[in-house]
C-alpha cells in the first residue's frame, strides 16, 4: 500500500471474541506504537486515522484486549510506503480588515498541491520571533493581534516539510515623516494629506478647491491673524466658514480627531463620543489619532507650537494603510 506524507489515511480493523465480550486496540504503526484504546464491540470494524510525516517503509499491525485483560497475537501485517509529493509556497496573499482590530488573510494554494495545513506567522513590531497566528487547511484566516501590528506571512507544510510564501504583508504604520503646516491666517501652507501610495505627509494650499480631494486637517486658531493661544488640527470641512481665513466652499473631506495620552497609547473605536471635528493644541506635545474620510486611520504628534513668528505647528505622522483598521503601533 503507498501513502502520501501528511495526509491522513483510514485503517481499519476488526477481531471477534469467542463470548462475544468488547475488546480495545493497540497498533503498532511500524517503530511507533500506540496507546490501548478505540473499545469496539465484537465483530465490528474499526476506523481509525494516521498520518505518516517522513516517507519510508512502514509495517502497520494491530491487536486487540478484552476486558479481562487477555491479549490476541499481533494482526498479519501490513506494508505501508509513504512517499513524499513535491510542495511549494502560498500564493497571492491579501489582507485586509475584518474588524477594526482583527485582520483577514487570504491566499491561494501551491501550483504543486494542497498542502496537509497552512501556518499563518506573525511577528510583531518592535523585535522579537514570529509567532503562529493561526492554522488552518483552508485558503483564509482571521487574526486578532491583541492591539499589535506587525508583518504576516503564510507557511505551507507538506507533511514535515514546509515553504515559506513569497509575500510579506505588514500592519506596520508607515512613518509619514516631519510636517510644517501653517496657521490658515499665516504664511505657510494651512492644509495637509497622507497621499497614496507612499503615505508620506504633505502640506496643501487652500486658497482655491485644487487639493480639495488631498486634505485631511487643516491648522486654524479659529479667529482672524494667527495669535492663538490655541491652534487646532481642524476637520477641512470647517474651513470654508473659518472666520481665520478664505477658503473656498468645495466638497472638503471630512476628518475627526481623538486625542490620545500617547504616541502608543490605544485608539478609541469610531464610535466613541471621543473623536471631534477639532483637536486642541496648547502646548506641545500633542497626540492625536485622526480618522480621515477615506476610512484610515493615523497617528499625529504635534512636536512644535509655534505662534510667533513662524505661526505653524510642526509635526510627525504615522498612517495605518490598511483601511478601516484602527491598530496604530509603531
Amino acid at each position: 500500500m503507498y501513502c502520501t506524507t501528511g495526509v491522513t489515511y483510514t485503517y481499519k480493523v476488526m477481531a471477534v471474541h469467542p463470548q462475544g465480550e468488547n475488546l480495545e486496540f493497540q497498533f503498532d504503526w511500524g517503530g511507533a506504537v500506540g496507546n490501548w484504546g478505540h473499545s469496539t464491540a465484537s465483530g465490528e470494524t474499526l476506523s481509525v486515522d494516521h498520518v505518516y510525516d517522513t516517507a519510508g517503509i512502514y509495517v502497520v499491525a494491530a491487536r486487540a484486549r478484552d476486558g479481562g485483560g487477555l491479549i490476541s497475537e499481533w494482526s498479519d501485517a501490513l506494508t505501508v510506503t509513504a512517499v513524499n509529493v513535491p510542495g511549494g509556497p502560498a500564493l497571492n496573499l491579501s489582507l485586509r480588515a475584518e474588524t477594526d482590530t482583527t485582520v483577514r488573510l487570504t491566499w491561494s494554494p501551491p501550483v504543486e498541491g494542497t498542502p496537509s495545513l497552512y501556518r499563518v506567522m506573525f511577528k510583531p513590531v518592535g523585535g522579537g520571533p514570529p509567532v503562529v497566528a493561526c492554522e488552518t487547511t483552508d485558503t483564509t484566516c482571521e487574526h486578532n493581534p491583541s492591539g499589535m501590528t506587525g508583518d504576516y506571512s503564510v507557511l505551507a507544510l507538506f507533511g514535515a516539510t514546509p515553504y515559506e510564501g513569497v509575500d510579506t504583508l505588514s500592519t506596520i504604520p508607515v512613518h509619514a515623516g516631519t510636517t510644517t503646516v501653517g496657521e490658515l491666517s499665516g504664511q505657510g501652507e494651512p492644509g495637509c494629506g497622507w497621499p497614496e501610495p507612499a503615505w508620506l505627509a504633505k502640506a496643501y494650499e487652500m486658497g482655491d478647491a485644487t487639493w480639495v480631494d488631498s486634505t485631511e486637517f487643516y491648522v486654524t486658531d479659529f479667529k482672524p491673524g494667527s495669535d492663538g493661544p490655541t491652534y487646532y488640527l481642524a476637520s477641512p470641512d470647517l474651513a470654508p466658514g473659518d472666520s481665520g481665513g478664505s477658503v473656498p466652499a468645495g466638497r472638503w473631506h471630512v476628518t475627526r480627531f481623538a486625542v490620545l495620552a500617547d504616541e502608543q497609547g490605544p485608539v478609541p473605536p469610531f464610535s466613541d463620543t471621543m473623536w471631534k471635528s477639532t483637536a486642541a493644541v496648547a502646548d506641545a506635545p500633542v497626540y492625536a489619532a485622526c480618522h480621515t474620510e477615506q476610512g484610515y486611520f493615523v497617528m499625529v504628534k504635534v512636536t512644535q507650537l509655534r505662534i510667533a513668528p513662524q505661526k505653524d505647528l510642526r509635526l510627525l505622522a504615522w498612517f495605518q494603510p490598511v483601511q478601516g483598521l484602527r491598530l496604530l503601533r509603531h
